[in-house]
């Protein structure tokens, strides 16, 4: 009989299991969308990051990362993979519950979860693939906030993907307040990717959704 899978939380980047993990994590992401190494080890330490382990065997063969503001409306699932061997066995839904489970608060008001998704709106190269990741998270409950194109601020070489913005609903969510989703971003933009929380280009995606903004 062999052992149960372990799911637990990254507690240093001295660990063996951070390597493990930062080689999934840079597999991947396409290197447009990556933190550098040193970002990510710096994240490990904060108090508003957590980042989860899935070990078979104490080897590490997914994990998922989450922004947890404290005192905010949301938490953001900031990325999730699963190791490329063990991809199409189920792992990938069993990660996303045990890491929602680990996000909503056992008592009080459930927060939303937000997700960074390349949108499968732009003609790519990786079109379809992006359009099995969006279907993969709405069997799982999570919906897009509606004319959003999301814009990912980190630095790099050329334009950055398109993204859509996604929630995993907290009380059967189909619609939130325009200020909300400007406080969402300004704080992820500011707390997530060091930008300024006066960023243009917070503005140039709040001018294209409604108010309230809809969820679809």
């Amino acid at each position: 009989m062999t052992d149960p899978d372990k799911f637990g939380q990254l507690a240093s980047c001295g660990e063996t299991a951070f390597e493990e993990f930062y080689r999934i994590y840079a597999e991947s992401i396409s290197k447009r969308e990556r933190k550098s190494k040193a970002w990510i080890c710096e994240m490990v330490g904060r108090s508003d990051y957590k980042i989860f382990l899935l070990k078979r065997s104490d080897r590490v063969i997914g994990f998922s990362m989450l922004f947890l503001p404290q005192g905010e409306t949301f938490v953001l699932l900031e990325y999730m993979a699963i190791a490329q061997g063990h991809r199409n066995a189920g792992l990938g839904s069993q990660m996303f519950k045990r890491t929602i489970q680990a996000a909503l608060p056992q008592k009080g008001h459930p927060r939303p979860v937000l997700l960074e998704v390349d949108s499968d709106r732009e003609q790519c190269a990786e079109q379809e693939l992006r359009a099995r990741r969006q279907q993969f998270y709405r069997r799982l409950g999570c919906l897009r906030i509606a004319a959003l194109r999301y814009i990912l601020p980190l630095p790099g070489d050329g334009p950055p993907p398109e993204m859509d913005l996604m929630i995993y609903p907290a009380d059967d969510l189909r619609e939130v307040p325009k200020s909300y989703v400007e406080r969402w971003l300004k704080l992820i933009y500011q707390s997530v990717y060091n930008c300024s929380p006066d960023d243009a280009r917070i503005a140039q995606m709040l001018g294209s959704i409604s108010e309230p903004a809809r969820l679809e």
